[in-house]
């Protein structure tokens, strides 16, 4: 998934010479906590949040902007634009063209939304994770196993597991996955979630 699907475009933005009590005013009034700071020609020279503005001793935003600011570009990849903001503890980025002109912001809340949608959470289904072999054509043997349960996968995640093994996390197109888990089981792979106990084989 790249940053143009799950951005916003309408973006506010702010002038340099700008009073910083207005625009605190107006970003509380959209309930928004970030905002661009563009030039005459719409360029990006800063950002400025509702915290520097509530906190601010000085009267237009070119005094108190932020001017050293990460950027996106609407192809890069959602998971580049969540590490940028994780390295960097921001909350935002503007995505700007190749001119630094806004064509879009991507929050925080942004990319929570978007964990939820890749990972099926948002849509009826069980959560499933298990451990197995790592080996070639493990990944085929684990969803040839759903197939044959007559069920849909709604998501699939890798992780590492431990020595030569790896951690499958999915979420199936159903609300009683117990048919699948026993056969996972008579597979001898490790059921990590549910628990036994929550399932009752």
């Amino acid at each position: 998934m790249i940053i143009s699907e799950v951005m916003k475009t309408t973006v506010m933005t702010g002038r340099p010479h700008e009073d910083a009590a207005d625009v605190l005013t107006k970003m509380n009034r959209e309930k928004i906590r970030h905002l661009p700071v563009v030039n005459e020609e719409e360029r990006l020279i800063g950002i400025i949040s509702d915290r520097d503005l509530a906190s601010a001793s000085k009267n237009t935003l070119d005094e108190i902007m932020i001017t050293d600011v990460h950027t996106a570009f609407p192809g890069d990849f959602v998971e580049e634009a969540a590490w940028t903001m994780m390295e960097n503890k921001i909350h935002c980025l503007p995505v700007v063209d190749g001119e630094d002109k806004i064509i879009g912001i991507i929050t925080d809340t942004d990319l929570l939304k978007t964990l939820v949608t890749l990972t099926g959470a948002d849509r009826p289904s069980s959560r499933i994770e298990i451990e197995v072999d790592d080996k070639p054509g493990m990944l085929a043997e684990v969803t040839e196993a759903v197939r044959v349960s007559g069920l849909n996968i709604r998501s699939l995640f890798i992780l590492p597991g431990k020595e030569q093994s790896m951690r499958i996390v999915m979420r199936v197109q159903t609300m009683n996955p117990h048919p699948l888990l026993e056969l996972f089981s008579q597979k001898n792979w490790e059921i990590l979630w549910p628990k036994e106990s929550e399932w009752n084989i």
